[in-house]
C-alpha cells in the first residue's frame, strides 16, 4: 500500500493556523511579515511566528515558513537573518522561490530544510535533479500537472514532490506571470499580485472573463493521487478565513484516512465553502476546456456560514513522576509525537509530613489548563518516605509542557556569516541579441545587427532555439542539433549543460539579484537575462560581469498552458499544433482587451502554449548612456507581433539611437 501523503494546509492568520490543526493537517504553511508571496494575508510577526511553531510542535504538526518571493540584492542579508531566526525558533522547513536566497541559506544554515516553491517553475525530473543539487529536498510541482505526468514525476524524482489539490488556479504558469506587476505595479513575484486575471476582457469580440479560471478540486481523484507516491497534498488559501481552512482540511483528512475519493455530497460541501462557478480538474485529466469561472453573488450568498469556534482538540499526554530520595525529581511527559524528561530539585525524605499520594500527584499533573495537552495516563514511582510538594510538581509540569512545545529550537552554527555581494567589472560597450516569435519576422538587417538570434524550438534550424517555457516530457527530441540553447528553468539549464550545450537563460528564470546570477553561472549558463521587473538602481546593484537586460519589446506577461484563443481546444482551428497549415505555418494569435480598451496580444507557441504580451513595448534606443551606466553589456530584444518591416525599422532606430516615433506608445526601464 502506498504511504498516505502529508496533508499541508494554509494559514494566513493565527485563527486559520488553529483551524488547520483542528481540521487534521499534518503540516501548515504560513508566512512572516516579510518576504512571502501572500503579503495581503494577515501573516505572523516574530512573536506570533514563535507561538505558531510551538503550537504546531505540540500537536505533531510540521511548520513550513514561506519565503517564496524574489529578492533584490539589498534584501538578501535581511532575508538571511530572518531564515536564521526561523531556524533557531524551530521551523521545520522554508519554502523558497529565489535561487540566490536558497544558495545563501544552504551556505549559512546547511541543515535547514528548504522546499522549492512552485514559483520556481519546476515541473520535470530534470528540474527536480537541478533543485536537489541546489540543496532542496522537495519540489512543489505546478497546478497544471496531469495524472500521467504526476505519476512519472513521483516515480523518477530524486526529491519529494508536493502538489496542489485544492484552491485557486493561477491562469499563468507559476513564476511566469508579470501581468500584475506591469498593469498596476503590484508584482506577483514579490508577493502582492492584484489578480488582473480576474477582471473582464474582450476576446474575439466576446466580453467575459477569458483568463479567470474556476478553482481546482482534485478531491475526486484522491485514490489515484495516493497511488502516485506524491509526498504532500497542498491546500491553497492563505487569504481565506479560518472556516474555509477548517472545512477543506477536515474533508481531505477524512478522504486520506479512508483512502477514497470524494462523494458527491462532499464535493457539494466543498463548493459551499468556496468556488468560482464550480470546480475544475481539467489539467489533471488533460481536458482543459470548460475551465472559466468567476465568483458569483449567488455563490457568495449560498456559501457555508458556520463559524470556526477555535482549537478544541487536545493532545493526550502520559506522565510519569519518579521521586527517589537523594536524586533529582524526574517528570517525564510523553505525547504521540514526542517525549521529554525534566528534572527538579533533589528529593528529600519526608519527616513529619505525610508523603504525597498518587491521586494528589495525578491531580497536579492533570492541571494542564490552556495548554494543548490533556492527561491520559499517570504513574508515580516513589520511595515511601519521599517528599514531593505541589509546587515542585507544578513547576515541572510547566517546564515539561514548554519543553515539548519548544523542542525544535536550535542554535545556528557560530560560523553563520552574512551575504557578501561579489564584485564585477563595469561595461563600456554593448552587444545586442534578439528573440523572434516566428522566422517570417526576421529581416536581413537582423543578421548583421544581432550577435545572436533566438527562435522557438521547431520553428527554424538556422538560429539558436528557445526551449518551451513549459514541457513536462523533456526528451532528446526537444534538444535539437547545435551547441547553444535558450532555457527557461533550472532543470532545462541543468539538462542542457549535462548534454554539452552552452545554454543561456531567459528572463523566465527571474534573476533579481547577484546571488541568483552567480548560481546560474555556476550551473553552466553563458549569460542570463535579468528580470524585466528591475528598476535602474536595482540593475546597478547587481554584480555580474555580463549583465543582459531586455531593452526592446513587449514583455511576455502570462504563460498559459490552456489555450485561451481556442477555449482550451474546444474551438481550435489550427489542428492543435499552434500553427495554421493553410497560412504558411503562421502562429495563432489573438488579443484580450481590458475595460479601458487596452489590447494585450496573445500568440501561440508550436505546442499551443499561449503567451500574453504587454500592450506596449520597452523602448530604450535613445538611452544607451543610461544603459551603460547600469552596467548593461548586452541588450536583448523581444519581437512578438511586429512585422518584418517593423522589425527593420526598430533595428534602424537602435543603430542610430533615435527616439521612438510619435505614434508609438512605449514603456522604459524605470529609474
Amino acid at each position: 500500500m502506498p504511504k498516505i501523503p502529508e496533508l499541508l494546509a494554509p494559514a494566513g492568520s493565527f485563527a486559520a493556523l488553529e483551524a488547520a490543526i483542528e481540521g487534521g493537517a499534518d503540516a501548515v504553511y504560513f508566512g512572516s511579515s516579510q518576504f512571502n508571496a501572500r503579503m495581503r494575508a494577515g501573516n505572523f510577526d516574530d512573536e506570533e511566528i514563535e507561538r505558531a511553531i510551538r503550537l504546531c510542535r505540540a500537536y505533531g504538526v510540521k511548520s513550513y515558513i514561506t519565503m517564496n518571493i524574489r529578492l533584490f540584492d539589498r534584501e538578501l542579508n535581511d532575508a538571511l537573518h530572518l531564515a536564521k531566526r526561523l531556524y533557531e525558533t524551530g521551523a521545520d522547513a522554508l519554502i523558497v522561490a529565489d535561487n540566490g536566497l536558497a544558495k545563501e541559506i544552504k551556505r549559512a544554515l546547511p541543515d535547514f530544510e528548504i522546499h522549492a516553491s512552485t514559483q520556481l517553475s519546476g515541473h520535470t525530473v530534470s528540474d527536480a535533479e537541478a533543485l536537489r543539487h541546489a540543496g532542496f529536498s522537495r519540489m512543489v510541482c505546478p497546478r497544471e500537472i496531469s495524472r500521467d505526468d504526476l505519476h512519472s514525476l513521483c516515480k523518477n524524482s530524486p526529491v519529494e514532490i508536493e502538489m496542489f489539490v485544492h484552491g485557486a488556479y493561477c491562469v499563468s504558469f507559476s513564476g511566469q506571470c508579470l501581468m500584475s506587476a506591469v498593469m498596476g505595479g503590484r508584482s506577483g513575484n514579490r508577493g502582492s499580485c492584484a489578480q488582473p486575471c480576474r477582471q473582464p476582457y474582450t476576446l474575439d469580440g466576446k466580453k467575459g472573463y477569458p483568463v479567470s479560471l474556476k478553482d481546482m478540486c482534485l478531491a475526486g481523484h484522491i485514490e489515484d493521487i495516493i497511488a502516485s507516491g506524491v509526498a504532500s497534498l497542498k491546500l491553497e488559501g492563505r487569504q481565506k478565513p479560518p472556516e474555509y481552512v477548517y472545512g477543506v482540511t477536515k474533508t481531505y483528512r477524512r478522504l486520506l484516512e479512508e483512502g477514497r475519493s470524494a462523494a458527491e455530497s462532499e464535493m457539494e460541501y466543498l463548493k459551499q465553502l468556496f468556488s468560482r462557478q464550480g470546480f475544475a480538474d481539467s489539467y489533471y485529466t488533460k481536458k482543459p476546456a470548460n475551465m472559466l469561472g468567476v465568483r458569483t453573488l449567488e455563490e457568495y450568498n449560498a456559501s457555508e456560514k458556520t463559524v470556526f469556534e477555535g482549537l478544541r482538540r487536545k493532545v493526550s499526554a502520559d506522565v510519569k513522576v519518579e521521586a527517589i530520595v537523594g536524586q533529582p525529581l524526574k517528570y517525564t511527559m510523553s505525547t504521540p509525537y514526542d517525549s521529554i524528561t525534566v528534572c527538579g530539585d533533589i528529593v528529600n525524605a519526608a519527616d513529619a509530613v505525610a508523603p504525597m499520594s498518587e491521586d494528589d500527584a495525578r491531580a497536579c499533573a492533570a492541571k494542564l489548563g490552556n495548554t494543548p495537552f490533556v492527561l491520559q495516563n499517570f504513574s508515580l514511582v516513589s520511595d515511601e518516605n519521599a517528599f514531593i510538594s505541589r509546587s515542585m510538581l507544578n513547576r515541572l509540569r510547566r517546564s515539561a509542557c514548554e519543553a515539548i512545545e519548544g523542542k525544535g529550537k536550535r542554535n545556528a552554527d557560530s560560523a553563520f556569516a552574512e551575504y557578501r555581494k561579489p564584485k564585477a567589472d563595469k561595461s563600456s560597450a554593448m552587444v545586442f541579441t534578439a528573440e523572434f516569435a516566428h522566422p517570417s519576422q526576421i529581416p536581413k538587417e537582423a543578421e548583421e545587427f544581432f550577435e545572436e538570434i533566438f527562435l522557438p524550438v521547431g520553428r527554424n534550424k538556422n538560429h539558436t532555439p528557445i526551449l518551451p517555457p513549459v514541457h513536462f516530457d523533456l526528451q532528446k527530441d526537444c534538444y535539437p542539433e547545435g551547441k547553444r540553447l535558450m532555457v527557461n528553468t533550472t532543470g532545462q539549464l541543468y539538462e542542457a549543460a549535462k548534454r554539452g550545450y552552452t545554454p543561456v537563460c531567459s528572463h523566465r528564470l527571474n534573476v533579481f539579484n547577484s546571488a541568483t546570477s552567480s548560481v546560474l553561472k555556476n550551473m553552466g549558463c553563458d549569460w542570463s537575462v535579468l528580470s524585466p521587473e528591475l528598476t535602474a538602481p536595482q540593475i546597478r546593484d547587481i554584480s555580474a560581469n555580463e549583465k543582459t537586460a531586455i531593452i526592446y519589446g513587449r514583455l511576455p506577461l502570462m504563460t498559459l498552458c490552456r489555450c485561451a484563443i481556442s477555449d482550451g481546444g474546444a474551438n481550435c482551428k489550427k489542428n492543435g499544433e499552434g500553427i495554421s497549415r493553410g497560412e504558411g505555418n503562421a502562429f495563432c494569435k489573438s488579443e484580450i482587451i481590458d475595460r479601458k480598451g487596452v489590447s494585450f496580444p496573445i500568440i501561440s507557441l508550436p505546442d499551443c502554449t499561449n503567451i500574453v504580451y504587454n500592450s506596449v513595448p520597452f523602448y530604450m534606443a535613445d538611452k544607451k548612456k543610461d544603459l551603460l551606466a547600469m552596467g548593461i553589456c548586452r541588450g536583448h530584444f523581444i519581437f512578438s507581433t511586429e512585422t518584418k518591416e517593423e522589425c527593420r525599422d526598430i533595428i534602424r532606430r537602435y543603430k542610430e539611437g533615435l527616439s521612438a516615433p510619435d505614434s508609438m506608445k512605449f514603456t522604459r526601464i524605470q529609474n
